[in-house]
């Protein structure tokens, strides 16, 4: 196994790696065909994507000697501490400079450029260049540094490193799951779905957490329960026995519908029937448009308070303007869900409105869903412009509301027995979603 073999997943960005590593091993093939190795290597991205293994790969692959500079010093003291690294470097050629969060190396915001620590690299890099040593950094927040430093001749390569998705996030889960005790059905795919656009760290810590509920339960085995209540703990913020506050589920049921016909909110208990119906609305108007792009619907309790969310995945297997239009639909299924199901409108929907709203607005000025003439670069820029685009942006947002309550009308055996669900267990996942599904009448919508 060589170094590269530990990072999991991002194959793309592995293979090169290994070049660039085969550049500093092998020069002198690459000296007879009158080219030479990269000057430096930028990796940044977020922080807990593996930037730092990445790094640690190249330089063990390489077999040189390596100096590491981070900034662990007052920034008079780090100044010098800089300039020594290079020295040492360049006196141990060939060696490589490991730059080790490069963004922190001075204060402030993204705009200085000529902080004395980023003009101290750059005459560094240029005073060792053609001494066989090449430059290594990482950076969380790449705008924090100078254009002239992050440019070709100082660093000749720049890698993005993202969050895994997709096949990448199954691969690092599934080699997080490896070593854990898991029931059977418990697969990495569910879990990349939830945890999609989640740093390595976080899907490993939310693994460990939920391996952590099981032995304090002293489960035999972790289960997707433990794992659920981990990722809701861990990436939703929604603390743990979040549920305890509730009563009876039958009977909380019973008097929530009892306080809507009576349109009655007096408690966290009653409100909690708003909630259930209102993302239950969310889930079944996004998987009936959508199949399998719901994660997890939750109805919660958080500091005495009602709440909940419904968290989506896209597998881009739509085609980009269906999915913003279902996104806007969905987003509106919530307030349709209360309208179809107690004639109110619901109270509690703003931020689910301001995304409509926003997403809708953008359909029309820049993807000209309502005509040409409305386009954000028309030559008429005006208020009466202006005036129109608001017009036709209310107008689909009324149409996109009409076809969600048009979904839940034609599928409301399946939304009441989502809602019950999730009445029940406070907190669905896409198989149970599936489970649901499969058991009632589905009537698709066109849009």
């Amino acid at each position: 196994m060589n170094a590269f073999d530990k990072i999991i997943g991002y194959s793309a960005i592995k293979k090169e790696l290994r070049q660039i590593s085969d550049t500093l091993k092998n020069k002198d093939v690459y000296a007879g065909l009158g080219v030479s190795a990269p000057k430096g290597l930028l990796l940044y991205g977020e922080p807990g994507v593996g930037k730092s293994l990445m790094a640690s790969a190249i330089i063990e692959e390489s077999g040189r000697k390596v100096f590491t500079c981070r900034k662990d010093k007052p920034n008079g003291d780090f100044v010098k501490e800089i300039k020594a690294t290079f020295d040492k470097a360049a006196e141990n050629a060939p060696s490589i400079v490991y730059l080790d969060d490069m963004d922190k190396f001075t204060n402030g915001d993204e705009r200085h450029p000529d902080a004395e620590e980023y003009v101290t690299v750059q005459s560094c890099i240029d005073e060792v260049k053609g001494k066989q040593v090449f430059v290594l950094a990482t950076a969380n927040n790449i705008r924090c540094l100078p254009h002239s430093l992050r440019r070709a001749g100082r660093f000749d390569r720049k890698i993005e490193v993202s969050a895994p998705r997709g096949e990448d996030a199954e691969k690092i889960i599934a080699h997080y799951l490896k070593n854990k005790k898991f029931v059977d059905g418990v697969d990495a795919r569910t879990i990349a779905r939830i945890m999609d656009g989640r740093s390595c760290a976080e899907l490993e810590t939310v693994i460990n957490e939920a391996g952590l509920y099981a032995g304090f339960e002293r489960a035999e085995a972790i289960t997707m329960d433990h794992f659920m209540e981990a990722c809701l703990r861990t990436i939703f913020d929604v603390p743990a026995g979040n549920n305890d506050d509730y009563d009876d589920d039958d009977d909380c049921d019973e008097e929530c519908e009892n306080s809507w016909q009576n349109n009655s909110l007096a408690d966290s208990t009653k409100f909690l029937s708003q909630i259930v119906y209102h993302e239950a609305g969310h889930a079944v108007v996004s998987e009936i448009l959508c199949p399998e792009s719901i994660t997890l619907v939750s109805a919660h309790n958080r500091g005495g308070e009602s709440c909940g969310f419904t968290d989506y995945y896209n597998d881009h297997s739509f085609a980009p303007l269906y999915w913003s239009k279902s996104r806007i639909i969905g987003a509106l299924g919530g307030a349709a869900a209360i309208e179809q199901k107690y004639g109110i409108f619901d109270a509690g929907c703003d931020h689910d409105l301001d995304f409509a709203f926003d997403r809708t607005k953008d359909l029309v000025v820049n993807n000209c869903v309502c005509g040409l003439h409305l386009h954000k670069n028309t030559f008429e820029d005006s208020q009466r412009l202006w005036s129109e685009q608001e017009q036709a942006v209310s107008a689909e947002v009324e149409k996109y509301y009409r076809k969600a309550k048009e979904i839940i009308s034609l599928n409301m055996e399946f939304f009441e027995k989502v809602a019950a669900a999730l009445a029940k267990k406070r907190l669905l996942s896409a198989v149970d979603i599936k489970q649901i599904k499969s058991e009632c009448k589905i009537t698709p919508v066109a849009l």
